[in-house]
This record gives C-alpha cells, sequence and structure tokens, in this order.
C-alpha cells in the first residue's frame, strides 16, 4: 500500500507588488503549487488565502435586515441603528 504525504507547498515573498490595492510594504506571501499537489488541498489554501485578503482589505459589516411582526411597518436594523418605514399599499 503506498503512503500518501501531505502536499509541500512553497510560500514566495512577493517583493513587488503590481495591484494599486496592495502597497509595496504589505509584505504579501503567495502559496505556490506545485505539480502532484491534491487539487482539493490546494483549492482550500487557495480559498484561505483569499479570505484572509478580502478581510485585511475590507472592515467587517452587519448588513442584516429583519422583518418586523407588524404587518404595517417594516424594521430596518442597519449599523445598530433601527428605522421603522410604513409599507406602501392596500388599507383595509
Amino acid at each position: 500500500m503506498a503512503s500518501s504525504s501531505a502536499p509541500q507547498i512553497t510560500y514566495v515573498q512577493m517583493d513587488q507588488q503590481s495591484s494599486e490595492y496592495s502597497p509595496p510594504e504589505a509584505g504579501l506571501v503567495v502559496p505556490v503549487f506545485q505539480k502532484g499537489d491534491d487539487p482539493i488541498d490546494a483549492i482550500n489554501h487557495m480559498m484561505l488565502f483569499l479570505t484572509s485578503i478580502v478581510a485585511s482589505r475590507y472592515p467587517a459589516t452587519n448588513n442584516q435586515l429583519r422583518a418586523s411582526s407588524n404587518p404595517r411597518q417594516q424594521a430596518t436594523i442597519n449599523n445598530g441603528r433601527v428605522t421603522i418605514q410604513p409599507i406602501q399599499g392596500r388599507q383595509n
């Protein structure tokens, strides 16, 4: 039975950034995958890398909208503030 080992992933320090969003002092470390690496493991590593990039560039938000139980009004929560608006429509 052949033994399987974890893929060897090489990380390369990027000295120059061509993107307008990445300042040169960011020191972005980009994973480099070799032929023969497990594709699923490579995808997981790349998703982790992309997630860390997005998380470092954009602030966390809580843009959840919640419906009010009052059928005549709609409550919207935005940045911790509650806004109540009347619903337009037919009145019985």
